[in-house]
């Protein structure tokens, strides 16, 4: 029976097939667009196409100057969701999987291509033995252009109706390595502060109306400094406003997290939900991430809610879906 798949899908699942069956490993070049065009008799758009699927599924990665070469896949390990993490919204513990298997390269632990090597100071070049291949160049440019899945009206701060304007004086802090709540794992993070309107679906998580004013802060999360997770958390200013806790990286109370904040000013915070979902990263997510523009990244929108069911925080909570699991322990009591 002839296959009625579209060419472009053929050649997406032979490779993810290659990929899958060891034949392909990782760090290998994908075959040359002029390779796939002649095994295939295929156009330079078609082939594209199928490369642009397997880069979306986080099978493979460009890199410029080089060519395409299948991505390391295995998940780095698992983000324990816990009510124990008070720090910011990352409100997770980091378990590696260089914590369970300490012998394995660190650098292949963290995503880095086998085909690159590790400077001393922090750098990376293509190995010698692999020779460029400009084939792939002009495509490269395009993934990194072309934003994808934009949100109509904001999500995280970076291009999602976050970033506030330049006349808000957004409020920048950076935070030095710490321990807790990563285990081994040393977790830092930058975050930037601002007033905004609030955003109607985020007016709608808050129960105010949109426009209200809020605080958006945007974190971004480095462990072992390199890229984990991306936030952005906006708490209404009819809550915090004109209090010491009004900037969550700030102040005598900062890094507390929103219950050791709220109390502070007398706001008893008694539970958080969390919804989690998926979607395409966004050309600048992907950026911060470090994966393709489109691949699919986990979201968790959480919200903290006080003893009154009123809402006093919500986050959106972005790490990358092929890499990272979330785990939840529920304990069972009676």
């Amino acid at each position: 029976m002839a296959d009625s798949r579209p060419v472009y899908l053929r050649i997406a699942d032979d490779l993810r097939r290659r990929i899958d069956d060891g034949s392909l490993t990782v760090g290998a070049r994908i075959p040359s667009r002029s390779e796939l065009k002649r095994a295939y008799a295929a156009s330079d758009q078609t082939v594209d196409r199928a490369v642009r699927v397997l880069k979306a599924a986080g099978y493979a990665e460009g890199q410029f100057g080089r060519g395409v070469f299948v991505a390391d896949r295995a998940p780095l390990g698992t983000l324990l969701r816990t009510t124990g993490a008070v720090d910011t919204p990352f409100a997770a513990e980091i378990r590696t999987v260089r914590d369970r298997h300490p012998a394995r390269d660190p650098h292949l632990a963290w995503g880095r291509p086998p085909t690159r090597d590790p400077r001393p100071n922090g750098d990376w070049r293509p190995d010698r033995h692999q020779r460029p291949d400009p084939d792939w160049d002009r495509d490269l440019d395009r993934d990194q252009d072309g934003a994808l899945g934009r949100d109509r009206d904001g999500a995280l701060g970076r291009d999602r109706n976050r970033r506030p304007n330049q006349g808000d004086h957004p409020i920048r802090d950076q935070h030095p390595p710490c321990g807790h709540p990563s285990g081994g794992t040393s977790l830092t993070w930058e975050a930037t502060s601002a007033e905004a309107p609030a955003p109607a679906r985020i007016a709608e998580r808050l129960g105010i109306a949109p426009g209200d004013p809020v605080l958006c802060t945007e974190y971004e999360y480095l462990a072992d400094r390199r890229p984990v997770q991306l936030a952005t958390s906006w708490e209404p200013l009819a809550v915090t406003g004109g209090t010491d806790v009004v900037h969550p990286e700030r102040g005598p109370y900062a890094r507390r997290g929103v219950r050791g904040r709220l109390a502070a000013i007398g706001v008893r915070v008694v539970q958080a939900r969390e919804l989690v979902g998926s979607r395409p990263a966004t050309t600048p997510e992907a950026e911060a991430l470090g994966c393709a523009a489109g691949q699919c990244v986990t979201v968790v929108e959480r919200t903290h809610f006080d003893g009154d069911g009123r809402a006093v925080e919500t986050s959106d909570l972005v790490v990358r879906a092929d890499r990272w699991r979330l785990e939840y322990v529920i304990p069972f009591t009676g």
